[in-house]
């Protein structure tokens, strides 16, 4: 065994020291380098959670956005005014309800108490009373009056009812001034013929009622 403070004694204690030293750099690189991949590992974390974070916001907001949107859809669709035709008379709303015995200020009316049944829809060959019309009109019905004295007129308006499949009454009328009066609800509009435009007139305004009431055919 070499002296302890002989030369092969000394450069076997600085040997032992570098290897030591070199133990305990590589110790440090180590830790640092593991340190280092676990920071890099919760960074990428923290970024993926923040990623998913903003995703779900924006997926959160867009959805919020689509209700939003449909609820003003929706509402724009229910308030919205319906489209008019040109030339048809507004008369003033003459309110509703039921009574025994109604009367008018025009042979055809459009609003204003009525009696309590609701007639059919159809094709009438005779005159339907204004009270029972007028519960028509509140139900979305069009009728449309044709002059009594006209009855070549009744074919060609039961033609445009054909068109549709409920919520139109053809009746004929003995105090219209007109050959053709087609009303609806708060509307009226007088024909001299059985034009296209009548045709018009019940694709526009029919259903259009302050109540949406089934109208069976007879």
């Amino acid at each position: 065994m070499p002296h302890p403070q002989s030369k092969r004694a000394k450069a076997a204690k600085r040997q032992r020291a570098a290897e030591r030293r070199k133990q305990t750099a590589d110790d440090r690189s180590a830790r640092v380098e593991h340190h280092a991949e676990t920071e890099a590992r919760r960074q990428s974390n923290r970024a993926r959670r923040q990623r998913r974070a903003r995703v779900w916001n924006i997926a959160a907001w867009v959805g919020s956005l689509a209700v939003v949107v449909g609820i003003g859809f929706g509402l724009w669709l229910a308030l919205r005014p319906g489209p008019e035709l040109a030339g048809v008379e507004r008369p003033p709303d003459a309110g509703r309800g039921h009574v025994a015995s109604a009367a008018y200020s025009s042979g055809a009316p459009t609003s204003g108490a009525h009696a309590s049944q609701s007639p059919t829809c159809g094709v009438y060959p005779t005159p339907l009373a204004p009270s029972l019309a007028v519960h028509a009109l509140e139900h979305g019905v069009v009728v449309l009056w044709y002059d009594a004295d006209r009855p070549d007129l009744a074919a060609e308006l039961a033609d445009v009812a054909d068109n549709w499949d409920s919520h139109v009454i053809v009746s004929p009328s003995d105090n219209i001034d007109s050959p053709i009066v087609a009303t609806a609800w708060n509307r009226r509009k007088a024909y001299s013929d059985v034009v296209p435009e009548v045709n018009e007139f019940v694709d526009i305004y029919r259903q259009r009622g302050p109540e949406s009431v089934p109208c069976d055919q007879p």
